[in-house]
């Protein structure tokens, strides 16, 4: 994994500062020279005007990122532009580094105003609202409670302006771990951001505040990132590569891919398992088997061509499974890699003890989704004495039913829920959304980049599910097959949005468009 995709916690990021300053001795002074430097020629390549003729406004905090800003205005002051400095804080709160480039500006330039209040804020509003450039250095990465005055009704003032808005590190006001808005947070054009991309950039509401996002080095020894990776990675085009690679084998054929086993389907809800069967196969599962009830053989014979089906005994009520398909499900999966429980299985309490059997005689990868999901939820105790391997993939609301919390308690901080409830469980969880996240029972957490509101359909989760087990089965690892799965099934939906325009973006279309977004 390259360290660019790397996605930091705000305690990830002090640990690494405090490594380069104190192992390797690199001065604080020069990642913030670092720091402030980039950010003004990453702006100046951003901006149709020249830097001469720019009119500049850099709003600073108290800590090093208003210190970083005095150096952007340094450099903005020795290109031209003409640069007013506010300070939101008195200038004894100012310490160390910060104190160290304020006191440089203040030999360059006596533009630079003390204000402490709303009345204060009232008297500059003008030169804000006429200023072609604002620096937000309010406030870091170190913020964890709702936004105070003045910060708050300069963060206001700002997102009232017209100019273009550059954050430092991270838009003032937002969470920096969970891209919530503590209060009030600056609508950046663009954040220029140190080291790596702050996970609360990466996450909503978190991503509708940052504009572009660029990652700078300032030269944060590589040894030190190495010694203690962060733990949440930002899944990205670059990571498909490798499995295009490996897939592309000439030596390779339908035995090297893999033979998944699908169980679900109930009365009205054939379509869940026809879809995850056929979106397995659309990813390169080598073979597909479907598992239903005996009665239900026939309708998914029709609808499936290139995948095989199973009858399997069925519960006195016809059309659903139960404890008497155990004992043939388990001979299907033998040798098998992975297998999906799930897709329209229905919430029945027969289920139950058909996933019990199943969770107690596999050894092999299983994928839990939908009605899996429901009925596991009030058994979880089942998951402590599998020798099975589990991959879980809930929506918020059945993430909540896992977990006892509230869907909006999952929602305000879906990486804590995610990565808790893996390491609690000690499985997989894909926990699905805007940014879905994919988390391992070590903890480490992926933020998918893919997808988009117009793939709010039925079906979807099964697709999903299908091309997760297809992965799976290719004896592809899991830390590279689960979030692969999950971006490809994003980006087929945003490949479909491309080609026809905005529209409804159904579960077909998605397993349709795969072989072109493979291609």
């Amino acid at each position: 994994m390259k360290p660019l995709n790397y996605l930091v916690a705000a305690e990830e990021m002090r640990a690494f500062d405090a490594a380069a300053i104190n192992e390797y001795g690199i001065p604080g002074v020069v990642l913030m020279e670092n720091a402030g430097r980039t950010t003004f020629q990453i702006l100046c390549a951003e901006l149709s005007k020249s830097v001469h003729e720019l009119k500049a406004v850099v709003v600073a905090g108290p800590g090093n990122n208003g210190g970083d800003g005095y150096v952007v205005a340094r450099y903005l002051l020795n290109h031209g532009a003409e640069v007013h400095t506010y300070l939101l804080a008195p200038r004894d709160k100012i310490k160390g580094d910060a104190l160290t480039n304020l006191a440089v500006l203040e030999k360059m330039t006596d533009r630079i105003y003390a204000v402490h209040d709303q009345a204060a804020l009232k008297e500059v509003a003008a030169r804000w609202f006429d200023s072609d450039v604002i620096v937000d250095a309010i406030l870091g990465t170190g913020l964890a409670s709702d936004v105070r005055s003045p910060y708050r009704e300069a963060i206001d003032l700002i997102n009232e302006t017209k100019a273009f808005k550059v954050a430092i590190d991270i838009p003032s006001g937002l969470d920096s771990n969970t891209g919530k808005v503590l209060g009030a947070a600056v609508k950046a054009d663009l954040t220029v951001t140190y080291g790596f991309q702050k996970v609360g950039t990466a996450v909503y509401p978190g991503v509708r505040y940052c504009g572009r996002v660029r990652v700078v080095d300032i030269s944060i020894p590589r040894a030190a990132v190495e010694r203690r990776p962060p733990q949440t990675i930002l899944y990205g085009r670059a990571d498909l590569q490798a499995y295009l690679d490996a897939r592309s084998n000439p030596e390779n054929h339908k035995g090297s891919f893999g033979h998944l086993l699908v169980v679900g389907g109930s009365p009205g809800k054939t379509g869940a398992p026809t879809m995850a069967a056929r979106a397995a196969s659309t990813i390169g599962a080598g073979l597909v088997t479907v598992a239903v009830a005996a009665s239900l053989n026939p309708i998914l014979e029709a609808k499936l061509t290139e995948e095989m089906t199973e009858p399997l005994p069925e519960t006195a009520m016809a059309g659903y499974l139960g404890e008497e398909s155990a004992q043939r499900v388990l001979e299907l999966a033998e040798g098998k890699r992975c297998m999906v429980v799930g897709p329209g299985l229905s919430n029945s309490k027969d289920v139950l003890k058909l996933l019990e059997r199943i969770l107690e005689g596999y050894h092999g990868w299983i994928v839990i989704d939908a009605d899996g999901l429901n009925v596991l939820a009030k058994n979880l105790e089942l998951l402590e004495h599998t020798r099975a391997s589990v991959v879980l993939t809930p929506h918020p609301g059945e993430m909540a039913r896992l977990t006892g919390l509230t869907v909006r308690e999952v929602q305000d901080n879906r990486i804590r829920a995610a990565r808790d409830t893996a390491k609690r469980l000690r499985a997989w969880v894909i926990l699905k959304g805007a940014r879905t996240i994919t988390a391992s029972p070590d903890g480490v957490v992926f933020i998918n980049t893919t997808g988009n509101p117009w793939m709010a359909s039925g079906g979807q989760g099964d697709v999903l599910s299908g091309i997760l087990g297809g992965l799976l089965v290719q004896n592809i690892p899991v830390d590279i097959a689960l979030p692969l799965g999950v971006y490809l099934h994003g980006l087929a939906a945003d490949n479909v949005i491309l080609r026809r325009g905005p529209s409804p973006v159904l579960a077909g279309d998605v397993i349709n468009e795969l072989p072109t977004t493979l291609a």
